[in-house]
């Protein structure tokens, strides 16, 4: 038998492996940093993450936008002055094919000159972690499953330079449509600090077809793709146990509630705060954007309504309004068509706000008060306190109807050709 040279093996065997070697030919200067482990993929092949140095870029050289592999310009001596940036590329590789993951050139990302690119690699996870900017430090992180490929989570943080203190921050997990943003407290003009550290989940908005929004809803459960109540704001904080409130906006003005409990209160009357009912806070602007300092001015005053879960009676509870939401109701029965809940379908008034906080309002027998199971922080008349609304678009995930229930479907991560980096693309300022 003829000896094969390794080109013509792998022609016959299929492509040939890719090259920690073939990653630096011809690119002078180059040299491989490191080579990590990253798993297999889904066919059992082994993968690895290479961390290429590619030397520097003059300011005039670099590319306007760092989405795709490094070309020429590069030079091997220099040091980070205010027109050089420091090149590198991040490469996952099996042994069939290389993808390029990530490319940078780090010109300090801020005035303080301190900024870095940080990748790390476990458990077929790939991380990215930038960090830049001058007085105020920041760091924004994402993180990839390399098979298949899809977006696990992103986070933003800020924080003062020379110190630890978080002054805000945020994350999104792209497998679970849930997240929050957690903001510190703001100086107020008249000096004190405005109430302590508010950490707003995010209340998320998927778009869903016509066939969900006319009668789907009443056969699907919220299931995995809806925001539960986790806030205990008043009564005894084991209202969960016996309780609960799950919630998902499914148009710009529907919501979707679910609410279950164990014992029932509420036949229609007047005195609606002492049934079963649930607190829709509705505010005009988002609660994000709001520093907690003082009365809410005009333009920041909430309306609430008052919804009851056994009736489907509507009350105007707080502020004011010339228009109503509409409530449709659908029973939720269990084992021997026991009652165990409502599914209700909120037609919010159009335009009518740009934060949105939820409580449900449990009041069983015997109770001094009635216990409050909340999306948010929740605070009386305080729009800093309710959930931010976050839109989910269609190139991160949505919500499909599997089993009887909802289910979130994360899009896959976008390929778009392996010289071309799959994370997101960037400047070398960092923005």
């Amino acid at each position: 038998m003829p000896l094969l040279l390794p080109s013509l093996l792998w022609s016959l065997l299929g492509a040939a492996p890719a090259s920690t070697d073939a990653l630096c030919a011809g690119r002078a200067p180059c040299r491989v940093v490191e080579t990590l482990p990253a798993g297999m993929d889904a066919r059992g092949q082994p993968l690895s993450v290479v961390h290429l140095d590619l030397g520097w870029f003059a300011f005039d050289d670099v590319p306007e936008r760092l989405d795709r592999k490094l070309g020429p310009g590069r030079k091997e001596q220099g040091r980070l002055v205010e027109n050089d940036c420091a090149a590198a590329e991040w490469w996952v590789v099996s042994p069939e094919s290389s993808q390029l993951l990530l490319a940078v050139c780090n010109d300090g990302y801020g005035s303080a000159e301190k900024g870095e690119d940080v990748v790390k690699v476990k458990d077929g996870l790939v991380s990215h972690s930038r960090t830049g900017g001058g007085g105020q430090l920041w760091r924004h992180t994402r993180v990839l499953r390399l098979s298949p490929w899809s977006w696990v989570r992103e986070g933003h943080v800020n924080f003062a330079a020379g110190r630890d203190d978080v002054e805000d921050s945020a994350l999104w997990d792209f497998t679970t449509l849930q997240g929050s943003r957690s903001l510190g407290p703001s100086l107020c003009k008249d000096g004190p600090s405005a109430p302590n550290k508010r950490t707003l989940p995010y209340l998320p908005r998927v778009a869903m077809d016509a066939a969900y929004l006319d009668e789907g809803w009443k056969r699907s459960e919220l299931g995995a793709c809806a925001l539960p109540a986790k806030h205990a704001v008043g009564g005894k904080s084991h209202a969960a146990r016996d309780a609960s409130l799950k919630a998902l906006l499914v148009a710009p003005d529907v919501l979707i509630l679910e609410v279950r409990d164990d014992h029932w209160v509420g036949d229609g009357g007047t005195r609606w705060r002492e049934e079963d009912h649930v607190q829709l806070w509705l505010g005009p602007q988002s609660p994000e954007a709001l520093t907690g300092c003082g009365k809410p001015e005009a333009g920041e005053r909430l309306v609430q309504w008052a919804l009851g879960v056994t009736t489907g009676s509507v009350f105007l509870a707080y502020g004011k309004s010339l228009e109503k939401p509409e409530v449709e109701r659908v029973e939720l029965r269990g084992a021997g068509q026991a009652l165990e809940g409502y599914r209700l379908k909120v037609t919010l008034p159009p335009g009518s706000f740009a934060g949105l906080g939820l409580a449900y309002s449990d009041a069983d027998p015997g109770q001094d008060r009635a216990r409050l199971l909340a999306t948010s922080p929740l605070k009386f008349s305080r729009p800093e306190t309710l959930n931010i609304v976050r839109e989910v678009p269609a190139a991160e995930g949505t919500c499909e109807a599997r089993g009887g229930a909802l289910e979130v479907v994360p899009t896959p991560a976008r390929i778009r050709g392996p010289d071309v980096a799959v994370f997101p693309t960037g400047t070398t300022s960092g923005s």
